[in-house]
């Protein structure tokens, strides 16, 4: 009997030190994203350098840069067979910072 107990109460403490170093809880993130904007139909304009730093400074960390938007323009006058093709690319900026006031 006395076996058993001291078995049961090893146990207990056991798991009693193993619930105290499970993992402490991941701390939350917020998260942004910078897009191009559309200015009119198929124009688009780059994020701004100023916005990107603006968010830095904000506490705001750049995580990944994606290529948002691929555009095909041709270049060149019209009486030229086939036109040069130029392909742009606008990328999108992600971000990310602990949440405030958790």
């Amino acid at each position: 009997m006395r076996r058993i107990i001291l078995l049961i109460g090893c146990c207990a403490v056991a798991a009693l030190l193993l619930w105290a170093q499970r993992p402490a809880d991941r701390p939350a993130y917020e998260v942004k994203s910078l897009m191009p904007r559309e200015t009119s139909p198929a124009q688009y304009k780059q994020a701004d350098a100023r916005e990107i730093q603006s968010l830095a400074d904000e506490g705001w960390e750049l995580v990944a840069v994606v290529p948002y938007i691929y555009k095909n323009e041709e270049h060149g006058t019209p009486d030229l067979a086939p036109r040069p093709m130029v392909t742009q690319v606008y990328p999108a900026y992600f971000f990310k910072r602990l949440k405030i006031g958790r």
